[in-house]
């Protein structure tokens, strides 16, 4: 493993930009990581992992990751080493996802089981079969009680953590979920994939479906405080709902490439990354891109938020996971800029 730190040049938009209210294309600013994690081969024996899904534990101090290598590893992100190889998925581990508590760790690959680790033990404390589906994507409700999981087939499940038991099926829309969110009271669960639609349930009934994509959605993010919710994928641009209407609010201008990962850094600030290994910082009240980070040389395909230590993790097809370090001054006067260019319907 390597690790490669950087000096970022200024953190203040202000020093960099000029007014951050006159940003154009040609303007934005482009950063540089403060940290870069490389998860080659550690053994010469060890097949370098290409990064499919990367999460933050609430305590920010570990990273979980996993790849084609079949194996999930868990970070120490301070002292830069893996702490732990989670064997036992036969196939290339396509999701993971922390428990709300730090506590547990679940996992996905292509052998049709979902796992939950009990990180303090040696073995896998749940091992679901999914049969009917090959699960790609997992998300913990806020109170830890449940996990959804969702991919190829016609269903998604809710697994009960308390004994490891599918509680209930959900009516998949398209066939194919390639994302699942959870608000974030709790109240509001989100699906979507292939078609382009997103799928809600409230209270696990179904509420409506929001249309407007037309191709493959591939990530979504609720902000905050639940009220909007942001999507994106294979149409190259991010599309705001409103949560309680199912109103589309917003598009912001399209990109260059397919949008794969997707994590709000503030109650206006959007993250958002692609297959042109960039990740773009939007201002969702105005629709500008405040400015992008670069570093990446593969598919930015993950994204997680540390909003104590404004942190922003990434993972990619490259077999890195990158730190992106902003402040508190950056993300308020990113936020406060005076709206220049209407916002898209």
């Amino acid at each position: 493993m390597k690790i490669h730190s950087f000096v970022l040049a200024g953190l203040s938009l202000a020093m960099v930009m000029g007014t951050v209210a006159r940003l154009s294309a040609e303007s934005i600013t482009r950063r540089t990581p403060v940290q870069t994690i490389d998860l080659g081969a550690t053994r010469p024996a060890e097949k370098t992992p290409v990064v499919s899904s990367v999460a933050l534990s609430p305590t920010g101090r570990q990273i979980a990751t996993a790849g084609d290598d079949h194996l999930v590893r868990i970070w120490d992100f301070e002292q830069g080493k893996v702490l732990r190889r989670l064997a036992g998925h036969g196939d290339w581990v396509r999701a993971v996802a922390f428990s709300p508590d730090g506590r547990l760790l679940a996992t996905a690959c292509d052998d049709r089981r979902v796992r939950v680790w009990d990180l303090s033990a040696q073995s896998p404390l749940h091992s679901i079969a999914t049969p009917k589906m090959v699960t790609r994507t997992l998300a913990f409700s806020p109170d830890g009680r449940r996990l959804a999981a969702g991919g190829f087939g016609s269903e998604i499940v809710l697994i009960r953590m308390a004994d490891g038991q599918i509680e209930r099926k959900l009516e998949s829309p398209g066939g194919d979920v390639r994302v699942l969110a959870f608000s974030p009271d709790g109240e509001q669960l989100a699906a979507a994939g292939r078609t382009g639609t997103i799928r809600l349930w409230s209270s696990k009934e179904h509420v409506r479906d929001l249309v407007g994509h037309r191709r493959r959605v591939r990530a979504m993010a609720y902000s905050p405080d639940g009220t909007r919710l942001a999507s994106a994928g294979d149409e190259r641009e991010v599309r705001l709902w409103d949560t309680a209407t199912g109103n589309h609010l917003a598009t912001l201008p399209k990109q260059s490439s397919k949008l794969l990962a997707l994590t709000f850094c503030s109650a206006d600030i959007l993250a958002a990354g692609g297959s042109d290994n960039v990740i773009r910082i939007w201002n969702t009240r105005n629709a500008l891109e405040a400015f992008s980070l670069e570093g990446h040389t593969g598919s930015v395909t993950a994204l997680a938020w540390k909003p104590d230590t404004q942190t922003l993790f990434s993972g990619s097809f490259d077999t890195t996971v990158r730190v992106w370090q902003l402040n508190d001054d950056t993300i308020d006067r990113v936020s406060q800029q005076r709206p220049s260019v209407p916002l898209g319907k």
